[in-house]
C-alpha cells in the first residue's frame, strides 16, 4: 500500500469544499427567505470538491476529471477506496444542484431539499474527512 499525505492540492480542494458546506449552511441558518437554489448548489459543491480531494489524495492519473457528475466522479476512486452505496444515492441526489440550478425554472425546490442536501453534503465530508485524517495521523514518521 502506497503512503498518503495531504498534500497543498489535495488540502486546497479539501478547504474548498468545508467553505461551499460552510456556507450553505450559514445560509440555511441566517437567509430569509432562504435561497434554497443556493444552498443546494453549495451542498453540490462541497460534496464535489470534497470527492475531487480525494481523487487527489489517491492520485489523479490522467489529471482532475472536469466533470460535475457525483457518482462518476466516486467510480474514480472505487479501486482504491471502499464506498458506501449510500455515497452513490447521495451522489445522485446532489449531482442536478450542480449544474440545473444556474437554470431558472429548472428545478422547484423546498425546505426540505435544503436541509438534505445539507446532511447529505456533511456525510460526505464526514468520509472524506475520516479518510484523510487517520491516513495522514497513521503515516507520521514515513
Amino acid at each position: 500500500m502506497g503512503y498518503f499525505c495531504m498534500t497543498q492540492e489535495v488540502k486546497e480542494w479539501y478547504d474548498l469544499a468545508k467553505m461551499d458546506l460552510g456556507v450553505a449552511k450559514h445560509l440555511e441558518a441566517t437567509y430569509h427567505p432562504k435561497p434554497f437554489e443556493v444552498i443546494c448548489y453549495h451542498c453540490q459543491q462541497a460534496a464535489e470538491k470534497g470527492i475531487k480531494a480525494l481523487i487527489m489524495f489517491y492520485g489523479a492519473e490522467g489529471g482532475m476529471p472536469k466533470i460535475h457528475d457525483l457518482s462518476f466522479l466516486l467510480n474514480q476512486i472505487k479501486k482504491k477506496v471502499f464506498i458506501e452505496d449510500k455515497y452513490y444515492d447521495y451522489a445522485d441526489t446532489l449531482t442536478p444542484y450542480g449544474v440545473s440550478i444556474r437554470y431558472p425554472n429548472e428545478l422547484f425546490l423546498e425546505e426540505s431539499h435544503a436541509k438534505i442536501a445539507i446532511q447529505y453534503a456533511e456525510e460526505i465530508m464526514q468520509w472524506v474527512d475520516n479518510i484523510v485524517t487517520n491516513i495522514e495521523g497513521n503515516s507520521e514518521g514515513d
